[in-house]
């Protein structure tokens, strides 16, 4: 039995109407409405030819009929949806294999998540930051559903780009050694650019202008330093990185021999001196007519390697980069692989589990607004707090009760008011966030999870006596009072268990106190 309601209602609906309509399935938000909803009758309404409230009807009345136990009610809803309502002995019975199953993976294969892979040419900024927590879970998520999964990060150390800053740096340099020297007119003027050369002039004094290959040594230097100070960052978000790729060493390695694979292929032409990628309506540049390799090429080389040993290729690209998600579709696609593989200020005032928290609450692909004083805020107002309280709440009940916990063994049918069915109903919500969100990516449905899942304890918390519930057994059996007591004390116990597993999903801590 799946403990993936959403799937199983769907799976209900497709054995009625058939794979060929596309419906949509979700769960209710709206209060006295049922668990779910689905707009299937307004779709089958067009191919029917019928009014979208007939079908849903007919449809109700069907699947009804069909599965007794299952449905405690299905009732069409203007203008033609159908709003599921689960059994309450069904959900029981799902509690009660989901607990007996436990968390069964499944061995989807190797997957390949690189994100972050700030540019060397400055500090790492909240954007490139907003990248850590959105890929950490992603690949938090893929290794829940059954994948082997290697963070990785993209070290750009080499093409036309950083030439450019390496000779920034130079010009600095020279200005804080008393030279003189003009910035071209596309140089880095920034503060940090400075402060860089600074700090090289600090290292060697002068000794870098006697030096042959001096402008190196200080485009190194610097870059190196960039990198490091990158990773304390990165560390101080609570993210580990499996693989970190230069493409200084792709250029000396793989580049050259997939641009002559390319050619082979006759998908290089030349324009204007410079070397073009061209594939069905995909142009890009890989060398320019100096002879420089732009990003891209070794871009090329780096994703046909990841290609060739994952089965799932997860990029996370920041704003701005729309326009490379074509030509990295193209690369696949030359090489035979199939699509479908395809502020240091801000976390130092707020931490770790805050920042990730309020990065992840928006969809990927929306703007956002971090507000710092929300984040800092120790109140039932900031949403960090608000799980976090939840989940120590549930630690101090348990540490609190002199009985001992039997998830498999309480007597889940004593537990039949409002609040304890609403807290049961979100809990098995986990499994279809899960697969839901590691299918999209649309990661803000994992915070709002995490987020409702506390409300629901919350409410059962301050509504609902679980230590010494029932009260004084004078007229009724002691064990009567211990049995509904060990339900509820069950039920604090799993949902600790589920706030500390979508906690330990988006890399938030779950303390036992506050």
């Amino acid at each position: 039995m799946s403990n993936n309601l959403k799937k199983l209602i769907a799976d209900l609906l497709v054995a009625e109407v058939g794979r060929d309509v596309t419906f949509s399935l979700e769960r209710q938000e709206v209060e006295g409405r049922g668990d779910y909803s689905s707009n299937i009758a307004l779709v089958r309404a067009k191919v029917e030819k019928r009014t979208p409230m007939a079908v849903a009807e007919d449809l109700a009345s069907r699947i009804k009929e069909k599965y007794p136990d299952v449905f405690h009610a299905i009732e069409p809803a203007p203008p033609g949806f159908l709003n599921f309502c689960i059994d309450y002995h069904y959900l029981l019975e799902l509690l009660r294999a989901a607990l007996k199953a436990g968390a069964k993976k499944k061995i989807l294969g190797k997957a390949s998540v690189e994100f972050i892979s700030a540019n060397p040419t400055g500090p790492m900024h909240i954007g490139n930051a907003r990248g850590g927590p959105i890929g950490d879970v992603i690949a938090n998520l893929l290794a829940e559903t059954g994948y082997k999964v290697i963070r990785e990060y993209y070290h750009n150390d080499a093409g036309a780009q950083i030439a450019r800053y390496a000779d920034s740096l130079w010009h600095w340099y020279l200005v804080v050694c008393g030279k003189p020297s003009t910035l071209l007119e596309d140089g880095y003027e920034g503060q940090y650019v400075r402060e860089f050369a600074g700090a090289a002039h600090k290292k060697w004094k002068a000794g870098l202008l006697k030096k042959k290959n001096g402008k190196e040594m200080l485009a190194e230097f610097v870059i190196d330093k960039t990198l490091k100070e990158n990773f304390a960052l990165i560390k101080k978000m609570g993210i580990q990185f499996n693989r970190v790729v230069y493409e200084s060493a792709l250029t000396k390695t793989k580049t050259k021999k997939v641009l002559a694979e390319l050619t082979r292929k006759k998908l290089l032409v030349k324009k204007e001196g410079a070397t073009w990628f061209a594939y069905k309506d995909v142009e890009a540049v890989v060398q320019k007519s100096d002879g420089t390799l732009v990003y891209f090429a070794s871009d090329i080389a780096y994703h046909k390697d990841k290609f060739s040993r994952a089965d799932l290729v997860v990029d996370e690209l920041g704003e701005g980069h729309e326009g490379h998600i074509p030509k990295l579709r193209a690369v696949a696609d030359v090489f035979g692989f199939p699509q479908e593989k395809t502020a240091r200020e801000v976390l130092d005032e707020v931490g770790p589990d805050a920042f990730r928290y309020f990065m992840l609450q928006y969809a990927p692909r929306s703007g956002m607004v971090f507000d710092m004083e929300l984040a800092r805020a120790k109140s039932k107002e900031n949403p960090v707090y608000y799980i976090q309280y939840a989940h120590a709440r549930a630690s101090g009940i348990l540490l609190r009760s002199d009985l001992s916990v039997n998830i498999t063994k309480a007597a889940w049918e004593l537990l039949d008011s409002e609040p304890e069915l609403a807290l049961i109903k979100q809990i098995l919500a986990l499994s279809e966030t899960i697969e839901d969100t590691a299918r999209d990516f649309q990661l803000q449905r994992l915070a709002r999870y995490a987020y409702e899942l506390a409300r629901a304890f919350t409410h059962f918390y301050e509504t609902t006596p679980v230590i010494g519930a029932g009260g004084s057994p004078t007229s009724k059996r002691k064990s009567d009072f211990q049995n509904l007591e060990s339900a509820r004390l069950a039920l604090v116990s799993i949902t600790r268990a589920t706030l500390a597993r979508v906690c330990k999903l988006m890399g938030i801590s779950s303390p036992d106190k506050m």
